[in-house]
């Protein structure tokens, strides 16, 4: 496929569907952490649910490093210039290793404190500190797996990811419970298995990413650090690693004040959120295609066929999510009783399951805009609205509505879908107030290439 000149259209559902299946198998690796946890007990869903967040602050940093290789790389290719492309992918897995590693030296510093801080207690403290001890080992394998498939996303390939992650699924059903019950490891097995699995995943990917018509026998000095390779890669990545590190930072102030209301809120918090991710999986899908082809075309000075990936995109991730909120009304407390048999845990999971269906658009347009600005090189924008989403708000609904007006743990839901709403047309105004500049900018200086 060619992503400067192929239909808008087709490109996104040719991207988009690979991509989708293999957030799904993502997704599904932690869907039968879940349902092994859950055979455990309670509380080690309460654990896994705890360690999540914290997790989510090491692959912050992969993350961002993966859509800045997608908007740069993809920047250079599509303004014709291999071998600049080549040069910032190699640098990417440098840059990614390096900064993942002092990512988790940092987090592992500071883990019984963050623990502590999300109300984390015994008896399930122990086992989320285990959990995620062993995770951080492996923090550069996950910060590469997604800086080599942002090399492969601008290229449209978002088969090869989808296959690993399916590998991956089929290995986390087998080497889960042999850590957990034959090795006698428990919710600590389950972090064995992902570490083992995803070394596997970054092999995979990186001899696929080495037949690229760009990326072919690199050299060893190729991966030396550059300075001025790593300071575009920083200023495009780091808006977008603490834009996520805030999603992380939201996350733990949710938990926070949901652990306020028992170990059972806990749970169901945790198994509702891995049904959500599934919901969401087509939005994930369109914003990578998004990303890819909006880096592409804004490096081709293509302004029109940007403009249309967002308005394709956003009708069909939009309709999606419409779409995906009724088996969340309808069918709630089947989908919680797929992983736990307790009522109090069902119940609380069934409500929020009811709320969250009514957020599913908002979220939709978000994350949208937020990857059309990453591939327009102004990730910053997206910083600024999770600034205020992700702390701001909801450290003043939340202290309203639990501590104040002592309201039950429906307000906290209820408070999300407030926040989720208004901030969907605030980056909304931010993407169109981007998009408008350049095209003046290139109004007035038609030879202006994009920075």
């Amino acid at each position: 496929m060619d992503l400067r000149i192929d239909a808008i259209p087709a490109l996104i559902r040719k991207i988009a569907l690979p991509a989708s299946a293999g957030m799904l198998f993502s997704v599904l690796m932690n869907i039968v952490d879940t349902a092994y946890a859950g055979m455990l007990s309670a509380t080690a869903l309460a654990a896994l649910s705890l360690a999540g967040p914290v997790f989510f602050l090491v692959l912050t940093v992969g993350i961002g490093t993966g859509q800045a290789t997608n908007a740069l790389v993809g920047n250079a290719l599509g303004a014709d210039q291999p071998e600049r492309a080549r040069h910032l992918a190699l640098q990417s897995i440098a840059f990614a290793t390096i900064i993942s590693i002092i990512a988790a030296l940092l987090v592992l510093a500071m883990l019984t404190p963050l623990l502590e801080l999300m109300g984390g207690e015994d008896p399930y403290l122990q086992p989320a500190r285990q959990y995620i001890t062993v995770v951080l080992s492996g923090a550069a394998l996950f910060s590469l797996s997604f800086s080599i498939n942002g090399i492969l996303n601008t290229r449209g390939d978002t088969k090869t990811y989808r296959n690993a992650q399916f590998a991956a699924v089929l290995a986390n059903i087998a080497l889960d419970p042999l850590f957990m019950f034959t090795f006698g490891l428990g919710v600590t097995g389950v972090a064995v298995a992902t570490v083992l699995i995803q070394l596997g995943v970054v092999v995979y990917l990186f001899s696929v990413v080495l037949k690229l018509d760009f990326m072919r026998a690199p050299a060893l000095q190729e991966f030396v650090p550059n300075i001025k390779a790593f300071t575009e890669l920083a200023k495009q990545s780091i808006p977008t690693s603490l834009s996520m590190l805030l999603v992380a930072v939201g996350s733990v102030i949710i938990v926070a004040y949901v652990s306020r209301y028992g170990e059972s809120a806990m749970a169901a918090y945790g198994v509702a959120l891995r049904i959500e991710q599934l919901i969401l999986l087509p939005v994930i899908g369109i914003n990578i295609a998004a990303l890819s082809l909006t880096g592409v075309n804004y490096g081709a000075n293509q302004l029109q066929r940007v403009r249309t990936v967002f308005s394709t995109g956003v009708t069909y991730a939009v309709g999606l999510m419409v779409i995906g909120a009724f088996p969340l009304v309808m069918f709630g407390e089947q989908l919680m009783r797929l992983f736990t048999d307790e009522q109090a845990v069902v119940d609380i999971g069934v409500n929020y399951l009811k709320i969250e269906a009514l957020i599913l658009p908002a979220y939709a347009v978000t994350f949208l805009c937020s990857a059309m600005l990453q591939g327009l090189k102004r990730p910053q924008y997206t910083l600024y609205c999770n600034v205020f989403r992700q702390i701001i708000a909801q450290l003043l609904l939340f202290h309203l509505v639990v501590e104040v007006l002592e309201l039950g743990i429906s307000s906290v839901w209820y408070s999300v879908l407030a926040i989720n709403w208004v901030m969907a047309g605030v980056i909304w105004w931010f993407y169109n107030k981007r998009i408008n500049s350049i095209e003046n900018d290139i109004t007035l200086q038609p030879e202006q290439q994009p920075v």
